[in-house]
């Protein structure tokens, strides 16, 4: 992948154009360090990574997350929480993604509330990133459409574990992975212990309801309690 990426590049400044600027998400497999595989060997089911801020991802073969973000206020929503009429944001998203969830009928679902948004994680049924199917029901339930390219490009579905550091006032490593360089190791080793602390009094999100009756596969039932354990999902936290 590396050497096609050249040739492109090569081929842009050849042909007079500039060169692409900053990140595009989604575009290509991200380069993180793995912290954890299940099973280890060459055929995992389930990856562990930390990505480019800090945060712990749950990366999973076939057990599918829809991550959906909340929409940017309206001026009226805006309005109404100036003169103290909060409404809450989860209300109207949460009842759409029900709704969505129950009329395609695919999976039975657990459902969880984020800083930002929900999540969803499908318990009964096993999903391939790829499928249409997949790619139908991810955007039937509004994943961002760069997260949807993310996962056909990694072939895996990706949940994140641990707060972004910035929502539990604390900094992004200072240090880019692959850290080689002793000095880099230890800068790394001083702002992850910093991160653990902070993250103490945090979860990443929390557990709402179900959605269908299905029974759950021992697969996918132990992707829940992996994911319900790590982002505390059962505590009473402020969510970040």
């Amino acid at each position: 992948m590396a050497a096609e990426r050249l040739a492109r590049l090569v081929a842009r400044v050849r042909s007079g154009e500039e060169l692409p600027r900053g990140y595009a998400y989604g575009s290509r497999p991200l380069r993180e360090e793995i912290l954890k595989e299940f099973p280890a060997g060459n055929d995992p089911r389930v990856v562990i990574t930390r990505n480019r801020y800090g945060a712990v991802i749950l990366n999973t073969a076939h057990a599918l997350f829809l991550d959906i973000d909340f929409p940017p206020p309206t001026v009226g929503g805006g309005l109404r929480r100036l003169f103290g009429k909060k409404d809450d944001p989860a209300a109207a998203p949460l009842a759409e993604l029900r709704a969505t969830l129950e009329r395609l009928g695919e999976a039975s679902f657990r459902l969880y509330r984020t800083a930002a948004g929900l999540r969803a994680l499908a318990v009964d049924r096993e999903f391939t990133p790829d499928a249409p199917d997949t790619q139908r029901l991810m955007e039937a339930a509004k994943v961002d459409p760069a997260f949807r390219q993310l996962c056909r490009v990694q072939q895996s579905f990706r949940a994140r574990l641990s707060p972004k550091p910035w929502r539990c006032t604390y900094i992004v490593p200072p240090t880019d992975f692959p850290r080689e360089s002793a000095e880099d190791q230890q800068v790394f080793a001083d702002w992850l212990e910093g991160y653990d602390l902070a993250c103490a009094g945090w979860a990443t999100c929390r557990s709402l309801e179900s959605v269908g009756d299905g029974e759950a596969l021992p697969a996918l039932e132990a992707v829940v309690r992996l994911h319900d354990g790590l982002t505390r999902c059962l505590d009473e936290l402020p969510l970040a």
